[in-house]
């Protein structure tokens, strides 16, 4: 019933909490001193769990030794500075004499060893270890309680306090939580005041909350051979520049396993990942941000604060999705370029990558953008729903055992044709279907069929070359994002006019200048302000300690 979970990035910072899971599938954390008593004491016992097995006869009084079914182990010591109380949370009286006992059986047990132990203290350790964990249910209960009502008050130097006492903030205390950001944001700005230090340091806590809900949920994951260009001699060359100017030679390049990251500092391993509910429905709701659909970093002034923020908080779950799957650290990992896209049936892109258009070429990011090094894309509509066609496909090259289709031939018909045998005759193709017949000839195609609220994330290299299908009706909006392992050189934070943040209230002057201002800007200061937010990424999103 009880059992440690990985501590999340919040209880790495502060040191003194852990979380546990019980069997109801709930989770909480306590004080690291209450954890370890009761590991250590399961540990020192019998090596796994005290109550591995129950004797069907014993009688009342007797000795009974404690489930040991292999040799005795020598005991663990005892965790250091177990006290009955905690710098994190103080144990009430009935936890004080709780503890006490369980190192009162302890002690006898180390001491005297297997056997010495009645059936009655083992009941006894049973109720105390019972009476912790019950304590720290309730414990848990009433700081959800003070959480929500701080929530309910806009109180978020309280909601601070709490989390970071151990409160836990589950999927609804989250966007409470948020809202709560976006109404201070929101006065602030009618009262034209500086933006609070309580609000980034909030910020901080809901995407540390946000990343522990995703791990939780369901992902489809496949590791695969990173590739990149093979280097050879004119031939090669050659083969490249053609695809320079012809997008369906891309297939043809010649590639060779290793990862390129040029410049960067990437994971030397690749993959693909599916979140099928990377976000929930009411986080991409385009009824609650509007602006959503259409978002650029370049042209702020007439979005909504909560639209901002929120963009910001799906982009920051990337990041911290691609620094958890890929082993990276979180400030080697930033933001290159985000935006959401539109996708129209019948139209042609034109322009950047932000233009609407009803279909994406074969490509491979990192051949776009030698700067790409980690890739996702997360799906603000549903296929079958929104819009037919779409599909998000993986273009690799057919396995060799598999036999690839063959490209059909056009011949002319004559009057011999009419003698063979109808099975035998080849296939007739013109047209798109003639070209589609040749693009995909030797290819092996994963289609992704995109619903709202599912992600996907990989590595931009060439071992995962990809395109989006051609939209047959509706309209597909998503919003595709970049990241980079290039390193931000010192020099370009001091030529800045202020540089890095060095308090929380640095942190939300730059919340509010590089984002949250809402002011008329010239292109060439939108562009400074854009370039600047994403060098400042990591200084902003994460809290001072990780700085």
């Amino acid at each position: 019933a009880l059992w440690p979970r990985s501590s999340t990035q919040s209880n790495e910072r502060s040191g003194s909490s852990i979380e546990l899971a019980f069997d109801n599938n709930s989770t909480m954390r306590v004080s690291l001193s209450v954890a370890a008593l009761l590991l250590w004491a399961t540990q020192s016992v019998v090596g796994f769990s005290i109550f591995t097995s129950t004797p069907s006869t014993v009688s009342k009084g007797s000795t009974w030794e404690l489930g040991l079914s292999a040799k005795p182990q020598e005991a663990p010591p005892a965790p250091a500075a177990i006290s009955s109380t905690s710098t994190d949370t103080p144990l009430s009286q009935s936890e004080d004499a709780a503890v006490f006992k369980l190192l009162a059986t302890l002690e006898k047990r180390l001491e005297q060893g297997p056997g010495s132990v009645s059936l009655e203290e083992v009941q006894e350790f049973q109720k105390s270890t019972d009476l912790l964990v019950e304590q720290m249910k309730q414990q848990g209960a009433h700081q959800t309680k003070e959480l929500r009502t701080a929530l309910k008050n806009m109180n978020l130097a309280k909601v601070i306090q709490l989390v970071e006492q151990g409160a836990e903030m589950d999927v609804a205390t989250t966007n409470a939580a948020f809202w709560a950001v976006v109404q201070t944001v929101d006065r602030a700005e009618a009262q034209d005041q500086p933006l609070s230090a309580e609000v980034p340091q909030m910020l901080h806590h809901i995407f540390d909350a946000d990343l522990r809900h995703l791990l939780s949920r369901e992902k489809i994951s496949k590791n695969i051979t990173c590739m990149q260009p093979a280097e050879e001699g004119l031939e090669g060359k050659a083969r490249r520049m053609n695809y320079l100017f012809d997008d369906a030679a891309h297939k043809d390049l010649n590639l060779s396993p290793g990862r390129r990251c040029e410049d960067g500092n990437c994971c030397d391993a690749c993959s693909r990942n599916i979140f099928p509910t990377f976000a929930n429905p009411a986080e991409i709701s385009l009824d609650s941000f509007p602006e959503l659909a259409k978002l650029t970093f370049n042209d702020l002034e007439r979005v909504s604060s909560a639209t901002i923020i929120q963009f910001m908080r799906l982009i920051e779950r990337v990041r911290r999705t691609i620094a958890h799957e890929y082993g990276l650290p979180l400030k080697t990992i930033l933001p290159l370029q985000a935006y959401s896209r539109k996708y129209v049936a019948g139209t042609t892109q034109q322009g950047g990558g932000g233009g609407e258009g009803d279909f994406v070429t074969l490509h491979t990011d990192e051949a776009t953008h030698s700067g790409y090094h980690y890739s996702c894309v997360i799906y603000l509509s549903t296929q079958g729903e929104d819009f037919e066609g779409g599909d998000f496909v993986f273009n690799d090259p057919a396995p060799e055992e598999e036999e690839a289709p063959k490209p059909a031939t056009v011949t002319a018909a004559t009057d011999d044709d009419d003698d063979e045998e109808e099975e035998d005759e080849p296939e007739a193709l013109t047209g798109e279907a003639l070209e589609d017949r040749i693009r995909t000839a030797g290819r092996k195609l994963t289609p992704f069929h995109p619903t709202r609220g599912a992600a996907v994330i990989f590595s931009s290299g060439w071992e995962n070359m990809h395109e989006v299908d051609k939209i047959t009706s509706g309209t597909r909006y998503a919003v595709p994002c970049f990241f980079t392992t290039c390193p931000v050189p010192e020099a370009a934070y001091d030529q800045m006019v202020v540089g890095k943040p060095k308090t929380n209230v640095d942190i939300a002057d730059d919340w509010l200048h590089l984002l949250l201002a809402h002011r008329r800007e010239t292109p060439v200061e939108s562009v400074g302000r854009v370039k600047e937010l994403l060098m400042k990424w990591h200084y902003m999103c994460a809290p001072l300690s990780e700085h």
